[in-house]
């Protein structure tokens, strides 16, 4: 007899054991965790440019609030999840939810500059630095 014979069926009752309980509690505290902060967000900067990614799935373009203030990007939203009329709902895990998330930028960008793009549930936000917030090589003298 194999040990992975003898331990496969405890371990996947403890698995399930595992998701049952973080459902419970997803439940009960949705997005309350600071591990599971929606959406989930990318910020990549180069010379030019500051980029964000955001997680977006079932998002639709009309439903997001995007502002940039005072050194912070907003995104906010409604995410709509309706089943079909005449149906039954046998399992329901995606949820309609409201959501905003902030985040502090790492330099100042010229706002009316900034475009968004939606696409295949992923939402990209460039944004262009203003010219005194790009990194300049400084020439050292002798004196």
């Amino acid at each position: 007899m194999n040990t992975r014979t003898l331990f496969t069926p405890a371990t996947n009752a403890m698995t399930h054991v595992r998701n049952e309980v973080e459902r419970m509690f997803d439940n009960v505290f949705p997005f309350s965790s600071a591990t599971r902060s929606y959406p989930a967000f990318n910020m990549i900067e180069d010379a030019d440019r500051v980029y964000v990614e955001a997680e977006m799935p079932g998002v639709r373009m009309e439903d997001l609030e995007i502002t940039v203030a005072n050194g912070m990007l907003t995104v906010s939203g409604r995410r709509e999840v309706t089943p079909p009329e005449d149906s039954n709902t046998l399992r329901r895990e995606r949820k309609t939810i409201e959501f905003e998330r902030s985040l502090s930028l790492p330099v100042t960008l010229d706002a009316s500059e900034t475009e968004a793009v939606l696409r295949d549930g992923i939402l990209v936000l460039t944004m262009p630095k203003v010219e005194k917030a790009k990194a300049r090589r400084v020439e050292v003298t002798q004196g």
